[in-house]
């Protein structure tokens, strides 16, 4: 049997300050998607404004040329929703391509789950390439815990199990609310976090414990183990951003991108990704970096709703956000949906 590839994010083409003015500089390249969301997601029934869209996540490009986008949404005193949608309409590279109308990524699954307030999610490809993967969910008010699904195409989720962990100077949010997940020289560093404490808990595994079958759905999520069972270490982000995620670049240096706008709850608010140092083995992170300002089309998407990032093999970053709840504006009989909106950086 050949041997197993680990997934693994793909480096960006340039330092990371260049690449992120690069997509400052491109803004006129912004294209536009719309996700088949529901009316019962729209801001009639936000609960004053808890009640919205948390955590945007997306695919790589699968080999019969679709993208997955997943999305997660609250329900205040009801059950959370968690949703995967199928994009099959043109790209560049991975990059989502505008046709007019907008493409709609039909819903494929709508997941109601028992935590409230579902908040961050991450996904993670599969073994070998294949078009499968793994998506992480925060669930913060009342579960407390992280949840990890397998998924693949034409399928519904797959739980495989949660990691439990509470947060005690959260106050009453004391769930979490971040996750991140990547592959650091062969070991799998796992971060759930919580901002309004502003600390995480830092999980690791071995890339052959994770993954010890070279099969499709195949990860051992009790291979986590905390990197220390009794430290919670500092997570010094500000500016109450709605998503984080890890980054790095061909030299190996890392970097967490916050997804923040100002002020942090309002749709048209001015949009900005944060830039915070990290390192593994030992486990540390840095005070902010820097700030780059970023614009999307105007309308209501940006990161006081949702905001994530992919990188393509050719190390061109994609920086995507979402509307904060659903809106009836889809063409023709498609009703309420929710825009994507995605930001390719220039390569050099």
């Amino acid at each position: 049997m050949p041997p197993t590839i680990y997934p693994i994010s793909n480096p960006i083409h340039a330092d990371i300050g260049t690449v992120l003015n690069a997509i400052a500089a491109n803004k006129a390249a912004c294209t536009s998607c719309y996700l088949d969301t529901l009316e019962s997601q729209g801001d009639a029934w936000s609960n004053n404004g808890e009640n919205h869209h948390q955590g945007l996540a997306r695919t790589h490009k699968l080999k019969d040329g679709s993208v997955y986008f997943f999305l997660s949404h609250s329900h205040l005193g009801g059950q959370g929703e968690l949703m995967q949608f199928r994009y099959h309409g043109p790209t560049d590279q991975d990059h989502i391509g505008e046709t007019d109308p907008l493409t709609i990524a039909k819903l494929a699954q709508l997941l109601k789950i028992t935590e409230e307030h579902p908040s961050d999610i991450v996904f993670l490809p599969d073994v070998n390439g294949l078009d499968a993967g793994y998506l992480f969910v925060t669930e913060e008010f009342t579960q407390h815990k992280l949840a990890i699904y397998s998924w693949k195409p034409h399928a519904d989720f797959k739980w495989l199990g949660d990691i439990v962990h509470n947060f005690p100077n959260a106050g009453t949010r004391s769930g979490p609310n971040f996750v991140f997940i990547d592959n650091v020289a062969g070991t799998y560093f796992l971060g759930i976090a919580n901002n309004h404490a502003q600390e995480c808990k830092l999980f690791a595994a071995a890339a052959a414990d994770l993954f010890p079958v070279n099969t499709e759905g195949g990860m051992n999520v009790d291979a986590f183990k905390p990197v220390d069972r009794e430290a919670i270490f500092p997570f010094p982000i500000v500016g109450q951003p709605c998503q984080a995620k890890l980054i790095r670049n061909t030299a190996d240096d890392w970097h967490l991108l916050a997804f923040r706008s100002d002020p942090d709850d309002d749709p048209h608010g001015t949009d900005y990704v944060d830039v915070y140092p990290i390192k593994f083995n030992p486990f540390k992170m840095g005070n902010r970096l820097s700030t780059i300002h970023i614009s999307f089309k105007p309308g209501d998407t940006g990161f006081a709703n949702t905001g994530t990032h992919h990188v393509e093999v050719s190390g061109r970053l994609l920086i995507s956000s979402s509307y904060r709840w659903a809106e009836d504006q889809g063409p023709g009989s498609s009703g309420y949906v929710s825009r994507v909106d995605e930001i390719p950086s220039l390569l050099r």
